[in-house]
């Protein structure tokens, strides 16, 4: 059976996603230092094969801005940049980070929202209440924040400044002064740096502007716009993507060219094609095998490679029998197939010039929004000895809702603390009583009877989950005048006793129970989380 090598996939998925962004080369430049993989680690080599940095690395990426992002080695892999020269200029200390751009990067700390920082590692802001946030293009950067309906997009400035408050759908990245937007009925439009609408929704799809156009799709069919909104060339193929002054086309499962007036250059024939990129060769499948055309279509490098991407400088990667290697124009080797991998990131790069690492996510969880939630010392506004019927007021609870054959009693169930994380809150207590009926006895609801004892459980997931340490910890740190009983306490439980009541912090996965007792023996309740 043939073997299904790391390229294979990558250039799947990006060959959709090329497709997607609209590709168009902006901003190309030739790559000097090449982020290659010969075993487990990715190593940079020069254009003649020659290893320039070391291999070490988990993940790496293209020099942008003198400097690559790229991701530790080892059992807790973090991200960094490196000159180069193979040192880094920025440790690698964050859990995530994007690429520079505009001469910003974003970055993850653990537990932290997004963090702006130039390229001496400085930081410039925090964007506290984002989701998700974008590099900067053309001064602006897109993110996203939850509201009561879902996540909307605005942009932010330089300066961290609020351009564009968040209210769209979805958003583009700015090129050409414009962005392209998405509304709550799913049509995209166009915005200016003002956030003014300059072309109305009514695209189901919207490409980026380059050099005064976009591609845009309606009714399943892609065409192409003005800067006016106006059809340039009209809605009639299944797919079109720029490529400097002529469009790079999708027609009944085949792939060619047209020129700036829709008017075709190369008959679509390809099962597979990728962008001149101003180059004079474009990649394309024949048959089962890749090779190169020239801008009339003729093939001007015989179809033998398993995959070939796009030519960056004198140099275009191909890969043969499962190894990558790197070909001159006349489809030589200047480097030959001898790498496992290359980096997803070198694979964007030479497709439409963007990267694997454009966006990151929030890994801010709010743990004193947890911490804070609870009075321990009298949970939900009752207290230890307090009669059943105070619950029941309190809750607007009936007799129905306790349990006639238990002690433990659920009163509130799935309570939102914070985003990723819930709680339930149970008390116990004995609310029934035996009341004699003749020969038998039967069960009469007692709103005297005492509570006994609380508990809460809180469970954790997304930006949440594996985060149930520290919020033991800071919730231990937020009780007051209790001291910690040692004989009780171990790594998953802590006791801490005030001369009134016991508290039992306990870990479970990603729940935490609380248990809050007068007595320091717990173990005649069927606590939560056992």
């Amino acid at each position: 059976m043939k073997k299904t090598y790391p390229l294979l996939l990558i250039v799947t998925i990006l060959t959709t996603l090329f497709a997607s962004c609209g590709g168009g080369g902006n901003n190309i430049s030739e790559v000097k230092l090449i982020p290659v993989k010969s075993g487990k680690d990715f190593q940079y080599i020069d254009q003649e094969g020659k290893i320039s940095i070391n291999p070490q690395f988990n993940q790496a990426t293209v020099f942008r801005n003198s400097l690559a992002l790229v991701q530790s080695s080892g059992t807790e892999p973090k991200w960094g940049y490196i000159s180069e020269d193979g040192k880094f200029s920025i440790m690698a200390n964050y859990k995530s980070a994007t690429v520079f751009s505009d001469d910003l990067a974003w970055v993850i700390s653990t537990n932290a929202a997004p963090t702006a920082i130039n390229s001496k590692g400085e930081i410039k802001f925090t964007l506290q209440e984002a989701q998700t946030v974008r590099i900067f293009k053309e001064g602006l950067a897109a993110y996203s924040v939850n509201d009561s309906i879902g996540l909307k997009w605005g942009l932010v400035d330089k300066a961290g400044k609020v351009k564009i408050n968040p209210q769209f759908s979805g958003l583009g990245n700015f090129n050409n002064g414009k962005c392209a937007v998405l509304n709550s009925e799913g049509k995209w439009g166009y915005i200016d740096k003002e956030g003014k609408i300059v072309i109305n929704y009514q695209f189901d799809l919207a490409k980026e502007f380059i050099n005064g156009r976009a591609v845009v799709v309606n009714g399943g069919k892609a065409g192409v716009i003005d800067e006016n909104g106006k059809y340039i060339i009209n809605p009639q193929f299944t797919d079109m993507m720029s490529d400097g002054d002529v469009f790079l086309i999708s027609q009944d499962g085949k792939w060619g060219w047209c020129d700036k007036d829709g008017k075709i250059t190369i008959n679509p024939q390809f099962g597979q094609a990728f962008p001149f990129l101003g180059n004079s060769l474009a990649a394309v499948l024949s048959g089962k095998s890749w090779g190169y055309i020239d801008t009339e279509g003729k093939i001007a490098v015989n179809p033998q490679f398993d995959y070939a991407l796009p030519f960056n400088g004198k140099l275009a990667l191909v890969q043969s029998a499962g190894k990558v290697g790197f070909i001159d124009k006349e489809g030589k080797y200047v480097i030959n197939p001898q790498f496992d991998d290359v980096s997803r990131d070198l694979i964007v790069y030479m497709l439409n010039g963007s990267s694997e690492f454009e966006s990151v996510e929030t890994d801010f969880f709010n743990i004193g929004a947890i911490s804070s939630k609870f009075n321990l010392n009298s949970p939900e506004g009752l207290n230890i000895g307090d009669p059943i019927s105070k619950v029941v007021s309190n809750f607007s609870k009936t007799e129905n809702d306790f349990n006639k054959y238990s002690t433990e009693h659920l009163i509130l169930n799935n309570q939102k603390i914070e985003r990723d994380a819930i709680y339930n809150f149970y008390v116990y207590a004995n609310p029934y009583k035996d009341v004699p009926d003749g020969w038998y006895t039967q069960k009469v609801f007692d709103p005297t009877a005492s509570i006994k004892a609380f508990a809460y459980t809180i469970s954790l997931y997304g930006k949440g989950a594996g985060k149930e340490k520290e919020v033991r910890d800071a919730i231990e740190k937020s009780l007051t005048g209790y001291t910690k009983d040692a004989t009780l306490s171990n790594e998953q439980t802590s006791s801490f006793v005030n001369g009134k009541q016991t508290i039992k912090i306990s870990l479970n996965g990603s729940m935490l129970a609380i248990v809050i007792s007068a007595i320091v023996d717990e173990t005649a309740m069927a606590e939560q989380g056992d």
